[in-house]
């Protein structure tokens, strides 16, 4: 079982993954390397301000990220992949490895469905698949957030999206408990 206060701890991890990576990230797009650390920095401080279940942490964090009033790929993907999580988190403070399997597809599918709209970018969606892919074969939860990051790094070898790269980034950071 993943318990929520753990979870919040990844998240809180992953963030600062993010957040400390702003020199690469602005090395590919000075202005979506600044927009990620404001994005980060959001739901940094919204899992921080969480005191509800595991579907509270993926809202408030969705939330944070809409209401920051900056738009762009970059932002449009994070805020379609967090609402996705959140569409599938469980209100409860413990979930299954099958229930976060479950939230990064239905991630996937809503930043699919973001990109088909036209919003989002499409080398981020990629990174998802492949994570999407690696957690369906991962064999046990302590493999699985590992599985979940290096799937996002292979995937984003070479690629000059701030999207795709903040996405792997943050997928590391999620791997430390």
């Amino acid at each position: 079982m993943i318990e929520r206060d753990g979870l919040a701890v990844r998240l809180l991890h992953a963030c600062m993954e993010v957040i400390t990576s702003e020199d690469e990230l602005a090395g590919l797009d000075v202005a979506g390397g600044h927009i990620m650390v404001e994005v980060a920095s959001a739901i940094s401080s919204s899992v921080a301000a969480s005191t509800g279940d595991v579907l509270d942490l993926f809202d408030d964090a969705a939330r944070a990220v809409s209401r920051l009033g900056v738009s762009g790929g970059t932002v449009e993907f994070w805020d379609a992949w967090l609402e996705g999580l959140a569409e599938g988190a469980p209100g409860s403070d413990e979930m299954t490895v099958d229930e976060l399997r479950s939230m990064l597809s239905l991630g996937r599918d809503e930043v699919a469905r973001a990109l088909e709209s036209g919003l989002g970018d499409a080398a981020a969606l990629e990174v998802l698949v492949a994570v999407c892919d690696a957690v369906a074969a991962s064999e046990d939860e302590l493999d699985l957030f590992d599985d979940a990051a290096d799937a996002a790094e292979g995937a984003t070898e070479g690629s000059t999206s701030v999207a795709a790269v903040s996405a792997a980034r943050f997928l590391r950071g999620l791997a430390q408990a």
